[in-house]
């Protein structure tokens, strides 16, 4: 294993080619550590994202399922979503939970609502983030409040069927996956 770290690349210029509500197409002309030029399209994301795993009194975790089209699928993922620009990322994560699944914590301290850490969306992509927050004591608090294009249920599920789905492959989502890792490192699952 060598000491040196790679050379970041030079950016000699920018453009945007596509950009909509949920995610903008930049195509960079950038000089490599050789001299040599290359075009490199990244995506910009709409906001910051932020993933709940959340636990009710008897310790099973809340999981959504919705399609997502860009796989073709019906995935297991964690309630979240996009943060409002200035909004702060916890009250960003609670209310996206509380909008796509009626469920909140009792109370709103220290012990019931854990940063857990964060996540590359696909670093390779751009500079898509996601952060993850462990909330406990989810009881019912308000009627579901859905986007334009989110058909989304969820089921409670034990702490052990999550860690044989993620170790089974069963859930892919990079979300999902972090979410049990940082939980396993702390601890809690």
């Amino acid at each position: 294993m060598s000491n040196l770290d790679p050379i970041a690349w030079k950016t000699l210029s920018s453009q945007r080619v596509f950009g909509n509500r949920w995610i903008g197409v930049v195509v960079d002309e950038v000089e490599l550590p050789d001299g040599k030029r290359y075009e490199y399209t990244r995506l910009e994301p709409a906001g910051i994202g932020v993933g709940v795993i959340g636990f009710n009194a008897a310790g099973e975790i809340l999981l959504e399922r919705e399609y997502r089209h860009g796989v073709g699928e019906v995935v297991w993922q964690v309630p979240g979503g996009l943060a409002a620009p200035g909004e702060d990322l916890q009250a960003a994560g609670l209310r996206e939970l509380l909008e796509e699944t009626g469920y909140a914590p009792a109370t709103v301290d220290d012990e019931t609502v854990t940063y857990l850490g964060a996540v590359w969306d696909n670093p390779g992509f751009g500079v898509a983030i996601s952060h993850l927050y462990r909330v406990r004591g989810l009881a019912p608090a308000a009627v579901t409040n859905h986007d334009h294009g989110e058909y989304v249920t969820f089921a409670w599920v034990a702490p052990a069927w999550l860690k044989e789905a993620v170790l089974s492959g069963e859930i892919k989502d990079r979300v999902v996956v972090a979410a049990v890792a940082y939980l396993l490192l702390r601890g809690e699952l």
